[in-house]
């Protein structure tokens, strides 16, 4: 493997449908896969806040009981 390659991993997560269905929106409306628009979502996450030692977000109380 070429050092500018990056190994990927699988992994799954579990939306509400409410939030299933807006990102396959996103990503019908910009031609991409919903993995893509998660990928890119927790990117972003990771960029913004990857070196705090706290989440900066809660869930909500309806959130927290849907997963």
């Amino acid at each position: 493997m070429a050092g500018s390659e990056k190994k990927s991993v699988r992994t799954s997560v579990i939306l509400p449908e409410e939030a299933h269905a807006r990102v396959q929106a996103l990503a019908d409306a910009n031609d991409v896969s919903a993995a893509w628009v998660i990928r890119a979502a927790i990117l972003r996450f990771l960029d913004e806040h990857g070196g705090q030692t706290e989440l900066p977000l809660r869930l909500s109380k309806a959130a927290r009981v849907a997963v």
